[in-house]
C-alpha cells in the first residue's frame, strides 16, 4: 500500500465543513491514494494524558493505538464522542467513507520529545491506510490575528530550526563525541497547543522540513484554511 501524507491544517472547523473547504481539502489527497481509515491529531490546553476519541467504526484502529502508545510509556485511555464534525469532515476528505475514524487529543505540558516520540508511533500507520491529519483548530469567536500561520515566517522558521538540530544530534551521536548534545529547549514543557500538534506532525513527516505549504480562502467571511503537506 502506497504511503499517505501527513497534513497539519490551521484553521476554524466550521470552514473545513463548508463544499467548498471540502472540495479544498479533497484536491490534497491524490484520487489513486486508498484511505482506510483517518486520524485526526488535535491538543487542548491542560489535561493529564493523551486521549483518543472513537468516532465510528469497530474501533480496531483506536485500540491498536492505544496499546502501540502503552509499550512507549503513555498511558491513553479510549472513549467515544458525539463530535460529527471530524466524522464528517474526514468523509468529505477521501473519495470513499472510510472504516474508521479517530481523533488523538493531545494535552499540553509535555517535551518536544514527547510529542515527537507519539509521532514515531504513529508513523508506521502511514503504510498502512491511515490518514494522519495534524488539526490546529481555531476558534470560531475572537481575533486570531495573533495566532502564528503556516505562512508565517516565525513556523518556517522554526521547522527549519528543528531540522538543523535533529541532523545535528543524529551526526553528534554517529561521532566520537557521544550523545550529550541534546535539542536547546527540547525538555521545556510546551504549554501551546499548536506547538503540541506541530511537533507531533513534524516527527510524523520524517522529522523533516514539509515538501508542500498551502492556503485556500473557503468563503466571503474571510475564512481560510492552511498548512503542511509531508507527502514523502
Amino acid at each position: 500500500m502506497t504511503k499517505l501524507p501527513v497534513l497539519y491544517l490551521s484553521c476554524e472547523t466550521e470552514a473545513l465543513t463548508g463544499p467548498k473547504g471540502q472540495a479544498s481539502l479533497r484536491r490534497l489527497i491524490r484520487p489513486d491514494l486508498v484511505v482506510a481509515n483517518v486520524a485526526f491529531i488535535t491538543s487542548k490546553k491542560g489535561g493529564a494524558q493523551p486521549e483518543i476519541f472513537h468516532q465510528c467504526g469497530e474501533g480496531i484502529l483506536a485500540r491498536r493505538l492505544q496499546s502501540g502508545m502503552a509499550e512507549r510509556g503513555f498511558d491513553v485511555a479510549v472513549s467515544g464522542s458525539r463530535e460529527q464534525g471530524l466524522k464528517e469532515l474526514a468523509e468529505s476528505m477521501t473519495h470513499l467513507a472510510p472504516e474508521e475514524v479517530i481523533e488523538l487529543r493531545l494535552n499540553t505540558g509535555m517535551t518536544s520529545e514527547h510529542y515527537r516520540d507519539i509521532g514515531h508511533c504513529l508513523e508506521a500507520l502511514r503504510d498502512q491506510g491511515v490518514l494522519l491529519i495534524c488539526l490546529d483548530r481555531l476558534e470560531n469567536v475572537g481575533n486570531n490575528e495573533d495566532h502564528p500561520q503556516p505562512h508565517d515566517s516565525y513556523l518556517r522558521n522554526l521547522i527549519r530550526q528543528w531540522e538543523d538540530e535533529y541532523r545535528w544530534v543524529n551526526a553528534m551521536s554517529k561521532s566520537d563525541l557521544g550523545t550529550s548534545h541534546s535539542a536547546t529547549g527540547a525538555e521545556a514543557p510546551v504549554a501551546d497547543p499548536m506547538l503540541c500538534v506541530l511537533n507531533t506532525a513534524f516527527s510524523l513527516g520524517g522529522m523533516q522540513a514539509p515538501q508542500r505549504l498551502f492556503g485556500f480562502s473557503l468563503n466571503e467571511n474571510s475564512r481560510s484554511v492552511a498548512g503542511y503537506g509531508w507527502m514523502q
